[in-house]
């Protein structure tokens, strides 16, 4: 079994899935999309794979898995668990005594 760092680092992964009965073999590749909470690593699918698949391989790795509009996270999880921050810049605080 691959672990997430290992995908992360390769790029893509290879997998078996059920479609319509058929065994097939698919190559999911890792791509980062941007959102709010900051850049997400989705597991992108060019070909078609059946929802109840994409929750299987979700919980599998422990990574979103995305196909044209439909999107599926690891139980328990949300974008935000899985973002990269970006650098933020914290304001510049001002101290004040008080006499």
């Amino acid at each position: 079994m691959t672990s997430k760092q290992e995908i992360l680092k390769q790029g893509f992964v290879d997998v078996k899935v059920f479609v319509a009965g058929l065994r097939q073999s698919h190559r999911l590749e890792v791509q980062k999309q941007k959102t709010a909470h900051g850049d997400v690593p989705f597991l992108v699918c060019k070909h078609y794979i059946p929802a109840t698949e994409m929750v299987r391989l979700a919980e599998e790795f422990q990574l979103p898995i995305k196909h044209k509009d439909t999107v599926v996270f690891p139980k328990g999880t949300m974008p935000s668990t899985f973002a990269e921050k970006i650098a933020t810049v914290e304001p510049d605080t001002i101290e004040a005594e008080v006499e």
